[in-house]
C-alpha cells in the first residue's frame, strides 16, 4: 500500500502532494524509467513519477491519448485513489493497460527486459533521476522543454517590462469629434448638375474649392456636423460630434469649385455637407500610463444614443491641457454617497459604483474622443472617470 492518502479533485492535474523523491533504489538495482517484460512475456514501459508529473501528462506521453487515462487506469483496488498520483511511485504501461507497481515487482520486470540503467550524471546528486534511456524525454515539471510540445507560458518568461498594450479599432474612421476651429476651416459640397439631389460611391459632385486650393488627385473627407458639445459647468463650446459620410476625390478643377469623385460613401452625401483634407485614421492605440491623478466627466454620447455602452464613443471634458494623450485608459464611475443606517440613523459613505472603462483615441486641448471598452451598466452623460 502506498503512503498517504486523500481525496481527489476530479481532475487529474492536481496530483502531486509530496517533494521530489527522484529515483528509489533497491539493493544493487536503481529504478528508473524504461522498458520491462510481465511473466507472461507483455512488454511494457515503467514510469517513475517525479515532480510535476499528471496521469494526463504520462499518458499523453506513452500512448498520445491523454483524454483516456481513467479508462486503462486498471487493476489497481490497492490504490484508493488514482486522481492522486506522487514522486516515486511506479507506473506500469503498455498499450492497454497503466497501473502502479510495488518497487519489487518493478525491479523484477526491468531485469527480465534486459533493461540496464545507465550511469548517474555528473553533478547529480542524491535525488539526481538516473539511468535515463537514450531518447527518453524528462517529466515533470520543465518536460515541454525537452519534449518541443508548445508552453503557453513561455511569454511570460520572456516578457519586458515595457511590454505594449494595444487597442485596435478598424472602424475609427466612421466617427469623429471635431473642435471649433476645424469646423469653420472646412469647405462644403454644393451639389450638382445632375438630376439626383444625393450623391453616392461612384458619382460625382462640386465641391467649394478651385483653383490654387486643390490639386488633381487631392482627397477630402466627407462628414456632417450632428451635435456641439458643451462644457456641463462653464457652458462653453467644447466641440463638434461629426459623422463621417465618405471619401471624394478631385478630378476636375475650375476657378472657384471642383468637380470630385464618391470614391466611398457610408451614407448618402447631400449639399451643405463638409469637407476636410483626407488623413488616414489610425488603428491601433498603444496604451500609456497617465503620469498625474484625473478626473473628469463624460460630457457627450454619440448623436444617437440616449445612453452609451461597450464600444461606443464618448465625449471627455479632459483634453491634452490637462495632460491626456491618445492611449490613456480611465474607468467609468459613479461616486458613492451618504446614506442613513437603518438602525443608528447615523450617515454612512456607500463607495462608488465602477461601471466600465474607456480608452482614449483622439485629444483635442480642453476635451477627449473615448471609446468604451467596458460597461456593466448604461453610460449616461454625467458619468465620471478617473485613473485606473
Amino acid at each position: 500500500m502506498r503512503g498517504g492518502t486523500g481525496k481527489g479533485f476530479g481532475m487529474p492535474t492536481l496530483c502531486l502532494l509530496a517533494p521530489l523523491m527522484g529515483s528509489l533504489l533497491l539493493p544493487g538495482f536503481a529504478l528508473t524509467q524504461g522498458s520491462g517484460v510481465t511473466p507472461d512475456g507483455q512488454k511494457g514501459e515503467l514510469h517513475v513519477v517525479v515532480g510535476g508529473d499528471t496521469l494526463w501528462d504520462i499518458t499523453h506521453h506513452y500512448i498520445e491519448t491523454p483524454w483516456i487515462w481513467p479508462s486503462i487506469w486498471k487493476e489497481n483496488a490497492n490504490v484508493e485513489n488514482p486522481h492522486l498520483i506522487y514522486p516515486g511511485d511506479l507506473i506500469w504501461i503498455t498499450d492497454k493497460s497503466m497501473h502502479w507497481l510495488s518497487p519489487e515487482e518493478a525491479a523484477r520486470r526491468m531485469a527480465e527486459g534486459g533493461y540496464f540503467p545507465a550511469a548517474p550524471r555528473a553533478g547529480g546528486g542524491p535525488n539526481a533521476i538516473t539511468g535515463l534511456p537514450l531518447g527518453h524525454v524528462p517529466r515533470g515539471p520543465l518536460a515541454h522543454r525537452y519534449s518541443g510540445a508548445p508552453d503557453p507560458f513561455a511569454g511570460l518568461d520572456r516578457a519586458q517590462a515595457d511590454v505594449q498594450r494595444v487597442v485596435r479599432y478598424p472602424g475609427i474612421d466612421r466617427a469623429s469629434y471635431m473642435t471649433a476651429e476645424e469646423i469653420v476651416g472646412a469647405a462644403s459640397i454644393l451639389g450638382s448638375h445632375e438630376e439626383h439631389y444625393w450623391a453616392a460611391q461612384g458619382q460625382r459632385t462640386i465641391v467649394s474649392l478651385g483653383e490654387g486650393q486643390v490639386h488633381i488627385g487631392d482627397r477630402f473627407t466627407v462628414f456632417r456636423t450632428r451635435r456641439r458639445v458643451f462644457h456641463p459647468d462653464s457652458g462653453r463650446v467644447l466641440g463638434y460630434l461629426t459623422q463621417n459620410l465618405g471619401h471624394v476625390e478631385v478630378t476636375e478643377i475650375h476657378p472657384e469649385s471642383s468637380y470630385v469623385k464618391v470614391v466611398d460613401s457610408y451614407s448618402e452625401i447631400e449639399p451643405g455637407d463638409r469637407i476636410m483634407r483626407y488623413e488616414e485614421s489610425p488603428t491601433e492605440f498603444v496604451e500609456k500610463q497617465l503620469e498625474i491623478q484625473l478626473k473628469g466627466t463624460i460630457v457627450a454620447h454619440q448623436h444617437y444614443r440616449i445612453y452609451s455602452a461597450w464600444n461606443d464613443f464618448v465625449v471627455l471634458d479632459r483634453g491634452s491641457t490637462h495632460g491626456v494623450e491618445p492611449g490613456n485608459r480611465f474607468s467609468i464611475y459613479r461616486e458613492g454617497k451618504e446614506v442613513r443606517e437603518p438602525l443608528t440613523a447615523t450617515r454612512v459613505l456607500v463607495p462608488d459604483d465602477v461601471i466600465g472603462q474607456l480608452f482614449v483615441v483622439k485629444v483635442e486641448p480642453e476635451s477627449s474622443l473615448a471609446l468604451i471598452t467596458q460597461s456593466h451598466r448604461k453610460i449616461r452623460e454625467g458619468d465620471r472617470f478617473r485613473n485606473l
